[in-house]
């Protein structure tokens, strides 16, 4: 998948996604970072084709998204929403199901999934009287059934934001194990620290724009972060690594202006 000098506007010329260009690259997960009302959410619906650029183009194996037909568009990206509601008691199974809506029914599929987002003892579950974070893991399983197969990408927006702590690792080890089978991950992300651990490349955008991307090395540093964040953020340590080449920053933050409270 590639991003063309892509621009989007709600209104008349007050663009959400401004001139922005990337390449989506098989294999690799990519955090989409910046600040609240940056256009990250709105990118994602065009990457889906929910919505077509003003200007610029979204290519999937080299057709405009929004022209590639329903079916397979579902079989080449999956989608995690920020949170999604049932009016009805599907139970989890069937939720993760749906994945498989428009595509060839796959037991191995739904069983894998559930598997990976241990949630084989939810099975039965009604969805809509699961926790947060527990209906985070279900949407993320659906993913994972949409995709087993022919995905290519798979867009995740705040997949872990309601998520207890070990499950937060959990999801994000089962995204690294997906690209680890070939899977672009492109995935939205408020954490800076998991942002530094789990992805490969980072795209950070700001008033729709993109500031920087590219390898996490060169986007994930303190002169990068803090003009668009508009907080002072600073390399601490790294973490444990036999190879110092490829440690892994961790992010302290305080903030500008005098004050002296700070936040990892």
């Amino acid at each position: 998948m590639q991003l063309n000098d892509v621009q989007f506007a709600y209104h008349d010329k007050c663009y959400v996604v401004d001139g922005l260009s990337a390449q989506v690259h098989p294999g690799k997960v990519h955090a989409l970072i910046g600040p609240n009302a940056a256009g990250k959410t709105t990118l994602l619906k065009l990457m889906l084709g929910q919505l077509q650029p003003s200007c610029g183009k979204v290519m999937l194996n080299g057709v405009p998204v929004a022209r590639v037909n329903a079916s397979q568009r579902a079989a080449a990206i999956s989608y995690v929403p920020q949170r999604s509601t049932t009016g009805f008691a599907f139970t989890v199974a069937q939720v993760v199901a749906m994945g498989r809506h428009v595509l060839p029914w796959s037991e191995a599929a739904l069983d894998e999934a559930l598997e990976a987002c241990e949630l084989k003892h939810l099975a039965d579950r009604p969805y809509n009287e699961l926790s947060g974070g527990q209906q985070q893991r279900v949407l993320l399983a659906r993913a994972l059934a949409q995709s087993h197969g022919e995905g290519k990408v798979m867009l995740l927006d705040e997949p872990v934001s309601a998520m207890d702590l070990q499950h937060v690792h959990r999801a994000m080890a089962v995204l690294r194990d997906q690209a680890g089978r070939g899977l672009a991950i492109v995935t939205v992300l408020h954490d800076l620290n998991l942002a530094a651990r789990y992805a490969d490349e980072v795209w950070l955008i700001d008033n729709g724009k993109m500031m920087a991307h590219g390898d996490w090395r060169q986007v994930l540093t303190p002169d990068v972060l803090s003009p668009v964040y508009g907080v002072d953020v600073r390399t601490v340590e790294n973490s444990a690594s036999d190879d110092s080449e490829n440690a892994r920053p961790i992010f302290h933050v305080r903030l500008q202006g005098g004050g002296n409270r700070s936040y990892n």
